[in-house]
């Protein structure tokens, strides 16, 4: 009986976090490591278990496109700092981060396509566009 009840308690703290953390602006809050520490993959794990909680399509894309900027804002902090080798690699997942975006976008198109939602539809091919355009911006960096 008692195992049913921390069940349900559980239940209970992961449905209340998912509210929670939908309700965030996409500028998260989140540890402010820069990308040279030691402990930057905590930054890391927090931006995951954000996405691991956000189950709105909308709400993901544009998470993945605002985790793409603070990388990108990253990367030019590291090149400032004589780092090359970091923003490079910060520069690959700002990169991953957009595509993962489009990805998202590209499959409620496919969805709101099916369901003959017209409105849904050219929402989020706008939102795609946008990305593509700063897809295109990032490969000029």
């Amino acid at each position: 009986m008692r195992k049913v009840i921390i069940v349900f308690i559980l239940l209970g703290f992961i449905i209340s976090a998912n509210h929670v953390l939908a309700a965030f602006p996409n500028d998260l809050p989140g540890p402010k490591i820069n990308p040279d520490s030691k402990l930057y993959f905590l930054k890391v794990w927090w931006e995951k278990i954000v996405l691991l909680f956000t189950f709105d399509a909308k709400a993901r894309a544009e998470r993945y496109e605002a985790f793409a900027e603070k990388r990108l804002t990253e990367a030019k902090e590291m090149v400032s700092k004589g780092k090359p080798e970091i923003a490079e690699k910060l520069k690959n997942v700002y990169q991953k981060y957009l595509d993962k975006a489009k990805n998202v976008i590209n499959k409620e198109i496919q969805k709101a396509i099916e369901k003959g939602k017209e409105g849904l539809k050219q929402q989020l091919e706008k939102m795609a566009e946008d990305l593509m355009n700063k897809i295109k911006e990032s490969i000029k960096l």
